[in-house]
């Protein structure tokens, strides 16, 4: 089996051309983001539209030059989500040289899963994340205070742990990798669950908006279940392998 041998300067650039064309995606659909930046600032609203307290339905601009950079950031967030499977494309692209040839027909099913993943990550964050975060802030205010909502901080912060939410929910695909490439074995993985479960509770806590053990947890199973998911794909991988190798011993090939 053939692996594509490339210099230390080739490398430089082949990764000077997925960043290339990976930053050409997001720029495209920055561009898009921000011609459709009304329809992405109704979606961003939406998650926190029923929690926020009487008065502060409206978020406000605190700033002259606000709105124009509120819907560049719109776009911008919005180019790099839209843009997620062509950069893993590139990704996989920059990687593959150093694949054997069987393994390079994975590139489909690694762009589709790592796509679907972080797509899944930002959704979960969108959905469930957000709200209850946000809920969780406006209960813990004291009496006789109004909140005011800045869209330019909850820009930031949503588009902080959405980003985030999206990247820790490649951990499947991170796993079986490390496994397929024999990093580390699925079996040497399993000896460590305990503290995958720690640190995924340390994570949580680290990425997620409020402090408190109920986001953390909705954060932290998600996670820890992710990560059994790479195991397993990555044991099934394995045991296929091992199987074929049985199948040319005996076929004497």
């Amino acid at each position: 089996m053939e692996e594509k041998k490339l210099s230390f300067t080739e490398h430089l650039g082949e990764l000077r051309r997925a960043l290339v064309v990976s930053g050409i995606a997001i720029l495209v659909f920055f561009i898009v983001g921000v011609i459709f930046a009304d329809y992405l600032d109704w979606a961003l609203r939406l998650p926190i539209k029923d929690v926020l307290p009487e008065g502060s339905e409206e978020p406000v601009f605190l700033g002259i030059f606000e709105p124009i950079f509120y819907k560049l950031k719109l776009g911008l967030i919005g180019g790099i989500i839209a843009a997620s499977p062509i950069v893993f494309w590139q990704l996989w692209w920059f990687i593959s040289p150093g694949l054997y040839p069987h393994e390079r027909r994975m590139a489909l099913p690694f762009i589709f899963l790592a796509t679907i993943f972080f797509l899944g990550g930002a959704a979960f964050c969108y959905f469930i994340v957000l709200p209850k975060a946000a809920a969780f802030s406006v209960g813990t205010m004291v009496e006789k205070t109004r909140l005011i909502v800045s869209l330019k901080t909850y820009l930031s912060n949503a588009a902080m742990f959405i980003l985030a939410f999206g990247l820790v929910f490649e951990t499947p695909i991170i796993t079986f990798l490390i496994c397929r490439i024999g990093l580390v074995s699925p079996k040497t993985l399993g000896r460590y669950r305990k503290y995958v479960l720690l640190g995924t509770f340390i994570i949580a806590a680290i990425i997620t908006p409020t402090p408190d053990a109920i986001n953390q947890t909705i954060m932290a199973l998600p996670i820890y279940v992710l990560y059994e998911l790479g195991m397993l794909a990555a044991r099934l991988s394995a045991w296929r392998k091992k199987k074929r190798e049985r199948e040319h011993e005996s076929t004497g090939e």
